[in-house]
C-alpha cells in the first residue's frame, strides 16, 4: 500500500506540475489573446487608414487627371501663342527693314545726285583754275616784256595779288570739293 501512496503522491505531483503547466499555458494563451486583440485593433486601424488613403488617392487621381488636361490645354495655347508671336515679330522686322531700306535708297539717290553735281562743279572750277593760271602766265610773260616805265608797277602788283588771292581761294575750294567727293565715295562704299 505504501507503494500505492507513493504512486499517488507521485501522480499528485505530476498533476500539480501539469496543473502548473496548464495555468502557465492559460496565462500565456491569455497574454497571446490580449496581444492578438491589440494586433487586431491595430490591423483594423491600419485597414481604416489604408481605406481612407485609397479614397483620398482616388479623389486625387481625378484632380490630377483634370490638372493634366488643363495643363495640356494651356501648353497647346502657349505653343499657339508662341507661333503667333514669332510670326508677328518676323512681320514687324520685315516691315521695319523695308522702311529702313527705302530711307537708305532715297538717301543714296540724293547722295549720287549731290556727287554728280559736285563732280560737275569740280570740273568747272578746275577749268576756271586752268584759265586763271593761263591768264596769270600770260600776264607774267607780258610783265616780263613790258618795261618798268610803260606800266604802273603798283597797279599791276595789286592786280597780281588779287588774282593770286583768287587762285588760292579757288585752290582751297577745289580741296574742299575733293574732300567732299571722297566722303561721298566712302559713304557709298560703306552702304
Amino acid at each position: 500500500m505504501l507503494e500505492k501512496i507513493k504512486d499517488l503522491m507521485k501522480t499528485k505531483e505530476e498533476i500539480d506540475v501539469i496543473n502548473k503547466n496548464i495555468k502557465e499555458s492559460t496565462e500565456t494563451i491569455s497574454g497571446l489573446k490580449d496581444e492578438l486583440g491589440k494586433l487586431k485593433t491595430s490591423l483594423d486601424d491600419v485597414k481604416k487608414e489604408q481605406k481612407e488613403f485609397l479614397t483620398s488617392f482616388k479623389d486625387n487621381i481625378g484632380v490630377i487627371k483634370n490638372l493634366r488636361e488643363d495643363f495640356g490645354k494651356e501648353l497647346y495655347e502657349f505653343k499657339m501663342l508662341k507661333a503667333q508671336m514669332q510670326r508677328k515679330i518676323l512681320d514687324k522686322f520685315e516691315e521695319e527693314l523695308q522702311k529702313d531700306l527705302e530711307v537708305n535708297r532715297e538717301a543714296l539717290r540724293k547722295d549720287v545726285q549731290d556727287y554728280n553735281e559736285l563732280r560737275k562743279n569740280v570740273s568747272e572750277v578746275a577749268s576756271r583754275l586752268n584759265l586763271t593760271t593761263e591768264e596769270i602766265n600770260k600776264f607774267l610773260e607780258i610783265s616780263k616784256s613790258i618795261k618798268k616805265e610803260d606800266f604802273e608797277l603798283t597797279k599791276f602788283a595789286g592786280h597780281l595779288l588779287e588774282m593770286d588771292k583768287e587762285k588760292i581761294e579757288l585752290m582751297r575750294k577745289i580741296d574742299i570739293l575733293e574732300r567732299l567727293v571722297s566722303k561721298i565715295r566712302r559713304r557709298e562704299m560703306i552702304r
